[in-house]
């Protein structure tokens, strides 16, 4: 397995130690706080403030860290692990945390943490080799039958629109989705070969990394998303590409556009779901049917980009729903003509992928009129050529030397002239110290005018 390939499959399982971790230091924690509380009960001293506050902050950061874990279990395939955790979440939601003994929660909450799956030990070989399997894949297109569904929830206008797809594959999705349509269809792809494919079934295609491109912002109608469900490396550690690819390609659709975005359930995260809910209105989310659920455990979110705005509770609400995959509503009950794409309000003006596309430049080429303008036959060489200024003694001198010259002069006394350059050989008779004469032959080219004149031929040199 590649370095590549180690870092990602790692890295769930360097979350659920994180979360681990964390769950073990609020548990110590937790008795010595509610002790403080105890303490300064009834004093009305600023310290009673104080110890309930430092109390709240951890119940809140531990109740925030559980629907995170739940989600990094399904992706390790655990699903009888998160199911517990699912249930030991609830119980703490409903737990009085003012009560005088925290020995029975702390303890259990110890031996919950300690069991869980660490990146040294207690790795179940199986959900291994089920997240290698993932890594080593990294590209899941959607089911054609599934993309029909979703276009059948949107409105295209009959004028033409711009749809983008960030990580195209072989453009078979977009191609689905805009077929019938006026759209003009964009894509992004890493894979050189794939990238090719999709070049026969999209507009436009740029080559490389999609966070390296230079793309119009505000200057699509449609985004239609399904990222890698990976993690990569970055400057401050690791990063998930879906919440990277979602933040970064939602600047490309002007507001009023639709987004249609697939992840797994398990990747709605609470800080993917706060992107959303801030910068989306009118949210939706169906999970796929049969085995492409199964098998992904998909779902899709379709949204109506909106001006920025808080959505802390509404990101809550969400990132809880998507817990339990069984009340998420199937694709099959998406109504149709939900959504309607706006029109285009500005050009895409700028599309370069982040490698350089001998095949997007030749196509470019092809319809450009300036190319045409380029190999035609010049008319420089054709037109009569009439200096700025009057030529002064050396310039008529390279001038005539370059043949520049011959030709017919129209004037008062028109005359034919032509230049040309000879060899002239001169003998130079030189005195030396010794008294005696040195010869020495010097050889200097000679620029002589030939003009052919009404009253007969000249030279001049």
């Amino acid at each position: 397995m590649s370095d590549s390939e180690q870092q990602t499959t790692a890295f769930c399982l360097k979350e659920i130690e994180a979360s681990r971790t964390l769950i073990l230091t609020i548990s110590s924690q937790l008795p010595k706080l509610r002790a403080v509380c105890e303490k300064y009960k009834g004093t009305g001293l600023k310290k009673e403030y104080d110890s309930l506050l430092d109390l709240q902050k951890a119940v809140n950061r531990l109740l925030e860290e559980f629907p995170a874990l739940v989600l990094q279990l399904s992706e390790y395939g655990d699903e009888e692990l998160s199911k517990t955790t699912e249930r030991l979440y609830g119980v703490l939601k409903k737990f009085n945390w003012m009560a005088p003994d925290y020995s029975q929660l702390c303890n259990a909450l110890d031996s919950f943490a300690k069991g869980l799956p660490t990146a040294d030990h207690n790795i179940n070989t199986a959900k291994l080799a089920h997240l290698m399997n993932r890594a080593r894949m990294g590209y899941f297109p959607t089911d054609p039958s599934h993309v029909e569904r979703l276009k059948e929830a949107i409105t295209f206008p009959e004028e033409p629109v711009n749809l983008i797809d960030p990580c195209c594959g072989e453009g078979i999705a977009l191609q689905i989705f805009s077929e019938g349509t006026q759209a003009r269809t964009y894509g992004i792809e890493l894979d050189e070969v794939r990238g090719e494919e999709a070049q026969k079934r999209l507009h436009r295609v740029g080559f490389g990394s999609f966070f390296h491109s230079r793309i119009s912002l505000n200057a699509f109608q449609g985004l239609w998303l399904n990222p890698p469900y990976l993690s990569v490396p970055s400057e401050n550690g690791s990063r998930r590409l879906e919440k990277s690819f979602l933040a970064d390609s939602m600047r490309l659709l002007q507001t009023g556009g639709i987004l249609v975005y697939i992840i797994p359930h398990y990747r709605a995260t609470p800080d993917v779901c706060r992107v959303l809910c801030e910068n989306f209105t009118d949210l939706r989310v169906h999970k796929f049917i049969g085995k492409e659920f199964e098998r992904f455990k998909q779902v899709a979110f379709i949204g109506v980009k909106t001006e920025r705005r808080e959505a802390e509770k509404m990101a809550k609400r969400l990132s809880e729903y998507m817990l339990n995959p069984e009340n998420i509503p199937l694709i099959t009950q998406l109504p149709k003509q939900c959504y309607t794409m706006p029109s285009a309000r500005k050009k895409v003006e700028l599309f370069k992928g982040a490698v350089f596309n001998v095949s997007e430049l030749a196509d470019q080429l092809k319809k450009s009129t300036s190319i045409e303008r380029l190999f035609e036959d010049s008319t420089l060489d054709n037109r009569e050529r009439r200096p700025l200024l009057p030529l002064n003694l050396s310039q008529v001198g390279l001038v005539g030397a370059s043949g520049m010259m011959n030709g017919l002069v129209e004037c008062d006394t028109p005359h034919i002239i032509k230049g040309r350059i000879v060899k002239e050989k001169k003998t130079k008779v030189g005195a030396e110290d010794n008294g005696k004469t040195s010869l020495r032959e010097i050889t200097s080219n000679k620029l002589i005018f030939n003009v052919l004149t009404s009253t007969g031929l000249k030279s001049l040199g």
